[in-house]
C-alpha cells in the first residue's frame, strides 16, 4: 500500500481539527436532551485508580411511576469509541435504549470514557499535556470500567448490575473480565452489541487502510505532536446542521463517509439523525486507542498493546511480545451478543471466533443473535433496533430479575 494515501487521509484529519476549538466543559448536552423529555438526569463524578475523573448520567426511576425499583439491577450503558453517553439517548423517547430501559423502570446509568467531552480532567494532568493522553482502551477496561461499576453498586446497593456495551464497550468489559476475573459476580445480565475483540477480517476501507503504514501514521503523528484525536469541536456541531442535513445535497456524501466506516446498511437512517448523532460525536479519543485496535487488525489476536520495541515490551510485559487477554476468564451467568451482516468492523467470522473463545468457560450463558443487514452502528440508531434487539435484552434482564431478585437494594438514593 502506497502509504502517500495514508498520509493524505491523516493530514486531512488533522487539518480539520487544527482549525477547530476543542470544545471544553460545557453543558451537559446528555442531560439537556434527557430533561427535554421531561425526565430527571443527575451528573454523578466519579475518580479512577490512576486519577481520571469520570462523568456518568443517571436517569433514575421516576418516583410517581408505579414500579417497584427494589427489584430491579441498574443497568450500565458503554459506548463505543468516539462515542459517548449520547450514543444511547440521541434517537429520542420511543427509539434510544437508555429510555426504553427507564420507562420499563430500570435505573440507568450512562458513563463517559477518559477522554471523552465529559470525562478531560485529571488529579494532576491536563488535557494538553502528552502524559494525559497515554492510554488505549486497556486502561479503560482496567481503570475506568471497575471504578464505574463499583461506584454505581455503592449508589444504588446492588450487588449486580446489568450492562450493555457497544463496539469499543464491548472491548473495554472483555479486557475488565480477563484482567480481573474477580469482577464477573457483579455483572447479571450482558449484552455485547457489535462485538470487537478480533479484527481479523474488518473490512472497512479507511480502517484498513489507516493499520496498513501504521509506522508512517504514529510518525506523522509523533512530528506533530498530537495525542488526541477526534474531540468534539464547534465544526462537527456546525457541519451536523449545515453539511449533514437531509435537505442538503451533501447529506448523501455523510451517510458514504459514514458507510465506508461503519459498512452499508439494510436500514436506511432517519434522516433527520445525523444532525443530532453530531451534537455529542465524535467525543474524541487518545490516539493510542486507534493505535491498539489497529494492532488487532494487523496481528489478527485480542491481545495488550504493542510498544513496539522488544524492550518495552519485555519491561511491561515480561516477554518481547504483548500477551493476549485470557478469555477463558470470562465467566459470565448471562450473556447476549449481537452482530450484524453488513458489519464493517465486527465480522461474522471474528464474532464466531469470538463466541468459540468464549464457550469454554460459557458455553451454556450465550446466547447468539444474528441480525440480518445491520451495520456496526444501527444497533444505536436504526429504527428497528428496538424490536430486534432492545425488547430482547429488555426480556432477559427482567426475567432475571423476576427469578433471582435483587437483595438489599435501597433504589433511587
Amino acid at each position: 500500500m502506497n502509504c502517500s494515501w495514508v498520509y493524505l487521509i491523516v493530514c486531512g484529519l488533522i487539518g480539520l481539527l487544527a482549525s477547530c476549538l476543542v470544545i471544553g466543559q460545557q453543558i451537559d448536552t446528555i442531560c439537556r436532551i434527557v430533561q427535554r423529555h421531561g425526565l430527571e438526569c443527575q451528573v454523578h463524578r466519579v475518580v479512577t485508580a490512576d486519577g481520571y475523573q469520570l462523568t456518568i448520567e443517571r436517569i433514575p426511576v421516576s418516583s410517581n411511576q408505579s414500579c417497584d425499583a427494589a427489584r430491579r439491577r441498574p443497568f450500565v450503558l458503554m459506548h463505543g469509541l468516539i462515542g459517548s453517553a449520547g450514543d444511547f439517548v440521541t434517537t429520542g423517547m420511543g427509539q434510544s435504549l437508555a429510555f426504553r430501559l427507564h420507562r420499563q423502570c430500570f435505573d440507568v446509568w450512562l458513563p463517559n470514557a477518559r477522554g471523552t467531552t465529559y470525562s478531560r480532567s485529571h488529579r494532576l494532568l491536563q488535557t494538553n499535556q502528552a502524559a494525559f493522553w497515554h492510554f488505549s482502551w486497556h486502561e479503560i477496561g482496567i481503570y475506568d470500567l471497575p471504578a464505574i461499576v463499583d461506584y454505581v453498586l455503592g449508589q444504588t446497593g446492588h450487588s449486580q448490575l446489568h450492562y450493555v456495551g457497544h463496539s469499543q464497550g464491548t472491548t473495554v468489559l472483555l479486557v475488565l473480565l480477563s484482567q480481573r476475573p474477580e469482577y464477573n459476580v457483579r455483572f447479571a445480565n450482558v449484552a455485547l452489541m457489535a462485538p470487537v475483540a478480533f479484527l481479523k477480517h474488518l473490512s472497512s476501507p479507511p480502517l484498513r487502510l489507516l493499520a496498513s503504514d501504521s509506522r508512517a501514521v504514529t510518525l506523522l503523528l509523533n512530528q506533530l505532536g498530537l495525542h488526541e484525536l477526534l474531540p468534539a469541536t464547534a465544526l462537527t456541531q456546525v457541519g451536523g446542521q449545515y453539511f449533514c442535513s437531509s435537505s442538503l445535497p451533501t447529506y448523501a456524501l455523510c451517510t458514504l463517509f459514514t458507510s465506508l466506516y461503519v459498512g452499508f446498511s439494510d436500514y436506511p437512517l432517519d434522516r433527520n439523525i445525523f444532525p443530532r448523532i453530531l451534537q455529542t460525536t465524535p467525543a474524541g479519543i487518545s490516539r493510542r486507542q486507534l493505535q491498539h485496535f489497529g494492532q488487532l487488525i494487523n496481528s489478527g489476536n485480542f491481545q495488550q498493546y504493542d510498544y513496539r520495541s522488544p524492550r518495552l515490551n519485555q519491561l511491561r510485559y515480561g516477554q518481547v511480545v504483548p500477551p493476549s487477554y485470557q478469555l477463558g476468564n470470562v465467566r459470565l451467568q448471562r450473556l447476549q451478543i449481537f452482530y450484524g451482516t453488513r458489519d464493517a468492523l465486527a465480522s461474522q467470522a471474528d464474532v464466531q471466533r469470538l463466541v468459540r473463545e468464549l464457550s469454554t468457560s460459557n458455553s451454556r450463558s450465550i446466547s447468539l443473535y444474528q441480525v440480518r443487514g445491520y451495520n456496526h452502528i444501527d444497533f444505536l440508531f436504526a429504527s428497528t433496533a428496538p424490536k430486534i434487539v432492545y425488547d430482547r435484552i429488555i426480556q432477559q434482564a427482567w426475567q432475571f430479575d423476576t427469578a433471582i431478585p435483587a437483595a438489599g437494594a435501597a433504589a433511587g438514593r
